[in-house]
């Protein structure tokens, strides 16, 4: 039976080996609507019309093939979140796939279970990473977002506790390091991240990091 508390979605994942496709596959709830397939090549040539909300993809179709190859899937897949999936690999490796459109990179040495954590966050429009990589990105991106007018302006309109909430999250805090420290629910945080996109027009969490990085 289907868990209707958790969001449903399709996805495909691409791995050469078809025994880590099979792993991937028997630790995530049935929830998902799951393809897979052996390399990028043949997902394109068989569904390239019917993009899934997620795609799975094993850090090793990257590492052999030219620098531009992770940027042009993510633009090809524009409206599915990406997950990258390898074993413990460095902090510049990792920051390299987020600035490339990657929603995330998962160390294959975590449990399996914690897969559809992950998956969950990236749908909803969070990244999966360590901390200290998200900080590390933050501090090293030299190509920031231009900062508009509009944006600006909306500053004034955030409550202090949204203003709180953004800054923590420019210092790499997840939810529940943000509600323990506000003395708040998980879902209030939610609440207010939601709102504070609405009004400054922002896509995701990295986005706000970013944005606020910049005006410390």
């Amino acid at each position: 039976m289907k868990d209707t508390t958790m969001t449903q979605a399709s996805l495909y994942i691409v791995m050469p080996d078809e025994l880590s496709q099979a792993d991937v596959r028997n630790n995530l709830p049935d929830i998902y609507a799951v393809s897979g397939f052996s390399d990028l090549d043949t997902m394109f040539s068989l569904t390239e019309e019917n993009m899934p909300q997620l795609i799975i993809c094993h850090q090793s179709l990257f590492e052999d093939a030219d620098s531009d190859r992770l940027s042009n899937l993510t633009q090809r897949c524009s409206e599915s979140r990406i997950l990258i999936m390898g074993p413990p690999r460095p902090m510049t490796i990792q920051i390299a796939a987020l600035k490339q459109g990657a929603r995330g990179y998962f160390n294959d040495e975590l449990p399996l279970t914690k897969l559809h954590d992950a998956l969950q966050l990236i749908l909803h429009g969070e990244v999966w990473v360590e901390r200290h990589v998200i900080s590390g990105l933050i501090e090293e991106l030299t190509h920031t977002p231009t900062i508009t007018h509009q944006q600006k302006q909306a500053l004034d309109s955030l409550s202090p506790k949204e203003m709180e909430v953004a800054k923590l999250v420019s210092h790499g805090a997840t939810n529940k390091m943000i509600a323990r420290e506000m003395d708040i629910t998980e879902r209030t945080v939610k609440a207010h991240l939601t709102t504070i996109f609405q009004k400054m027009s922002l896509p995701d969490r990295l986005s706000l990091a970013i944005f606020f990085r910049d005006l410390r």
